[in-house]
């Protein structure tokens, strides 16, 4: 029995990366896909999907393990670093591709093994973010609330905005809420790995505290930053 249209349409605030080195496996699950979700992107290998998903928000990533140049484990590791409740759904061939994956410590995996139905995938998806449809705002300080759906930071229940790297920083800080983050991190997914001198770094802080004075964030010594709750 097909999803209702209806059930898809909840996805139209979710954003999804597909990572899929075949090009007919790849244009099957964007057919089966792209119209439901507010952004669709997709990349060939493993290195490009890492590269869009610092780019760009995502809320969920469909992923094959055996990809060129950077393979799914290797993509799917590189990602918990930054962001560690990423969801992920799977696409396998291979029995021992769960085996090891359950090895990281994460319960942000779903499995699907090929070759892929797309009703199985659509469903697989909207289990995943069952969880997002109906999560709640997280308040950070009294006049401090962020939505994690939307990545949206309200101030005095009024929208806030920042400049595109302090918001980056921010929204790092808030996927490690009470984790370091540390300035090796700050430089790979705001900075797309290149080095930046931590004065730079602290001058943003600075900024996000400015405009939000009552969150905390601490400052580790040459280590980095933790945002707490």
């Amino acid at each position: 029995m097909s999803i209702r249209k209806s059930t898809l349409e909840m996805l139209g605030n979710f954003s999804i990366l597909v990572v899929e080195d075949d090009d007919i496996a790849r244009a099957m699950i964007k057919q089966g896909l792209k119209e439901y979700f507010r952004a669709y992107y997709d990349a060939k290998d493993g290195l490009e999907g890492l590269d869009v998903f610092k780019k760009y928000h995502v809320d969920i990533i469909v992923t094959d393990i055996h990809l060129p140049k950077l393979n799914g484990f290797e993509m799917i590791k590189e990602i918990f670093i930054l962001k560690p409740k990423q969801p992920f759904i799977v696409i396998t061939s291979y029995d021992t591709d769960q085996n090891i994956l359950s090895g990281i410590k994460n319960g942000a995996f779903s499995f699907l093994r090929k070759p892929l139905d797309i009703q199985d995938l659509q469903t697989a998806i909207l289990l995943s973010l069952s969880k997002k449809i109906n999560q709640k705002r997280i308040r950070l300080s009294p006049t401090v609330m962020i939505d994690t759906n939307k990545e949206t930071i309200y101030k005095d229940d009024e929208l806030l905005f920042l400049t595109q790297v302090n918001n980056k920083i921010f929204w790092l800080l808030c996927y490690n809420l009470n984790r370091l983050v540390s300035y090796d991190m700050i430089e790979d997914y705001v900075y797309y790995g290149e080095s930046v001198n931590k004065s730079a770094v602290h001058t943003a802080v600075l900024r996000i505290k400015k405009c939000m004075p009552d969150i905390n964030i601490e400052n580790i010594s040459n280590a980095g930053y933790i945002l707490k709750t």
